[in-house]
């Protein structure tokens, strides 16, 4: 008996030192759960492991390059950057809504440029190889030996000139991909470095081929290849030249004026040019100046600056470009010799009859871009060639800015052949 109480006992106490060690679990027994034990002291902290891979690299910070300051709106998304300059373009206008097959995309297509200068476009079956298409030329010979134009060789349907017609971007400097801008981050994508050049449509006299004439004008290389009459004149005017509603040379032919090169010049004439011809960027240097409160961006309105031609004509003191008369002249000579083409009957502003150039309203209203040539006509080549200089030089818009001197001398020439008598709207022949 003695001996089972102190069996007893011995149970009871060893089992109140495992409830007050925690190791005793209730339900084991039928009782509930223990509380548990308090948490014992840390281990030795092992061997540190080896690095893992390196994250990727953040976005360069603000002081990156030559990013210029402000948020990558910058020049082109903020109130009255690029972007709003071009909407006041002429390029932001409908291009040829629908370009279609043929010539018309190398101009008015999204990736007209590109494509020319990679060269890529589309000549008549076994025309073979056209000549300096990269450099813009237009002109070649068919396997008849008639004179073609190629052909557009992108896949756009729709005209369209935007920032990606003029400016190489890509995955590695268009800041809608890299977040920032870099300042000349956007190459032109016509050379316009020293020695680059842009080909005219006009080959050089008693040419056999088209070649063209090659201009260097810096930045204004692109400008070339298409604001120019696209025909070339020394094989375009000929012994014999029937008249249709579209003869003559394209609209917008700047270049031809500009140059001193694309007009048609009547034998035993000298041509010369006007000072504006030498500016070191041609077209760039007085359409698109520096914007100081875009970061010095040049100006995608693409409008003239009058103030940069004041850094020449210093004394002059206007709000217009009729500089010196220069416009006026120039105005008064289109005038006169759209009226005697008028009345030599080759002017029309419709594709049939009435010819509405023939009232004295549309004669006076100054608008010589809006004449045509009067289908139905076969002129010979200096009365063909007269046609296509007022046509030359009423399409550049300008009243001869571009190159007064080459301007009145092309006027004055097809005056003087049209009505036989020196013209009375200029004193004289300018040299």
């Amino acid at each position: 008996m003695e001996s089972t109480t102190k069996m007893r006992r011995t149970v009871a106490v060893a089992s109140i030192a495992l409830i007050s060690s925690g190791a005793f679990i209730g339900a084991a027994c039928g009782g509930g759960d223990g509380a548990d034990g308090a948490t014992g002291l840390p281990g030795v902290p092992g061997p540190q492991g080896a690095p893992g891979p390196a994250g990727p690299g953040g976005p360069p910070g603000p002081d990156a390059g030559a990013a210029l300051s402000g948020a990558c709106t910058q020049p082109c998304h903020t109130f009255g950057g690029v972007v709003d300059q071009w909407r006041f373009s002429n390029h932001s206008h409908p291009q040829n809504t629908e370009i279609g097959a043929g010539s018309c995309g190398n101009c008015h297509a999204l990736d007209g440029v590109q494509q020319r200068v990679a060269g890529t476009y589309v000549t008549v079956p076994d025309a073979g190889a056209a000549t300096k298409v990269q450099t813009g030329h237009l002109n070649y010979r068919t396997p008849s030996g008639s004179l073609a134009e190629v052909s557009y060789g992108g896949a756009s349907s729709i005209g369209r000139i935007h920032c990606t017609t003029c400016h190489d971007f890509n995955a590695t400097n268009d800041p809608h991909v890299t977040g920032r801008y870099v300042a000349q981050q956007a190459p032109v994508r016509v050379p316009g470095g020293v020695g680059a050049v842009a080909t005219l449509e006009k080959s050089p006299a008693l040419s056999t081929a088209p070649v063209g004439t090659d201009l260097s004008y810096g930045r204004g290389n692109v400008c070339v290849f298409c604001h120019k009459s696209r025909k070339d004149v020394t094989f375009y005017v000929g012994a014999s030249n029937a008249l249709s509603i579209r003869w003559g040379p394209h609209d917008g032919p700047q270049s031809d004026v500009y140059s001193a090169k694309g007009g048609y010049q009547f034998a035993g004439q000298t041509y010369g040019s006007s000072a504006h011809a030498t500016l070191a960027d041609a077209c760039v240097s007085c359409h698109m100046r520096p914007v100081a409160g875009n970061a010095n961006v040049p100006d995608h309105t693409m409008k003239p600056a009058l103030a940069y031609c004041k850094t020449c004509h210093t004394q002059y003191t206007g709000t217009s470009f009729d500089i010196q008369g220069g416009q006026s002249a120039v105005r008064d000579a289109l005038r006169e010799l759209e009226t005697a083409l008028n009345n030599a009957g080759v002017l029309t502003r419709s594709v049939g009859a009435p010819y509405v150039a023939l009232s004295d309203e549309e004669l006076g209203d100054n608008q010589f871009h809006l004449d045509k040539a009067r289908p139905g006509n076969v002129l010979d080549e200096a009365t063909a060639g007269a046609l296509y200089d007022y046509l030359i030089v009423a399409r550049s818009k300008d009243m001869g800015v571009h190159n007064p001197t080459y301007a009145k001398q092309l006027l004055w020439d097809s005056i003087k052949h049209v009505t036989g008598a020196n013209p009375t709207s200029l004193p004289a022949r300018p040299q």
